[in-house]
């Protein structure tokens, strides 16, 4: 990176790139510390979303045999007999980020005879609240992976900024500033030896 024209060649401008310099080498670790921590907590979540996705495929199934069960058998389709009212959501936080979190479901069973159905449609029921539990589980999951892919992509170009433009960018600044100052102190230095050497021949 070349230094900009506006940067001034100068003792003062030196010691702000020097600084500079610093806090962005002191920043960046932290940088990349935490992105490390989000590559890892996607990875794990991934791995939480593979596990329920297992478990929604066995339970989706399983809904087979409950479905050849309540065809016929009912006043109805039991799967509509109920559904989740409401979500009750939480917030945990993961290197600094708040994520939602799934603190409970409430469901809304309609009113049905136990007399006029058959034993297993509350079984059945139970069974339907475990694939929407798990549902929602799979839903958050996946809403906490996309916010830390989010995060991750902005801590991403921050590690970059600072490696690739900032640091480097101080760094060339310092460099030819200094270049500058020593041709500057040469200049000087041979002036005054003309200077002197003029006075010395004046004064002979």
């Amino acid at each position: 990176m070349i230094m900009s024209n506006k940067v001034k060649k100068t003792r003062p401008e030196l010691l702000k790139q020097r600084r500079d310099l610093q806090m962005f080498e002191r920043f960046l670790p932290t940088l990349q510390l935490k992105k490390q921590q989000l590559q890892t907590e996607i990875l794990i979540l991934r791995q939480e979303q593979k596990k329920l996705e297992e478990q929604m495929e066995l339970k989706v199934q399983e809904s087979t045999d409950w479905a050849e069960l309540f065809g016929g058998k009912t006043p109805g389709n039991p799967a509509n007999w109920i559904r989740v009212k409401n979500i009750k959501r939480g917030v945990k936080n993961i290197a600094g980020i708040k994520l939602p979190t799934l603190s409970d479901l409430e469901y809304e069973t309609a009113v049905y005879s136990r007399f006029a159905t058959p034993p297993w449609v509350d079984a059945g029921l139970e069974f339907l609240k475990t694939l929407m539990e798990l549902r929602e589980k799979l839903a958050i999951l996946r809403k906490q992976e996309e916010i830390l892919r989010d995060e991750l992509r902005k801590v991403t170009q921050r590690v970059n900024l600072f490696e690739k433009v900032k640091i480097p960018g101080s760094k060339e600044n310092i460099r030819l500033i200094r270049i500058a100052l020593a041709e500057e102190q040469t200049s000087a230095v041979s002036r005054s030896k003309i200077a002197k050497s003029k006075s010395s021949v004046e004064v002979n």
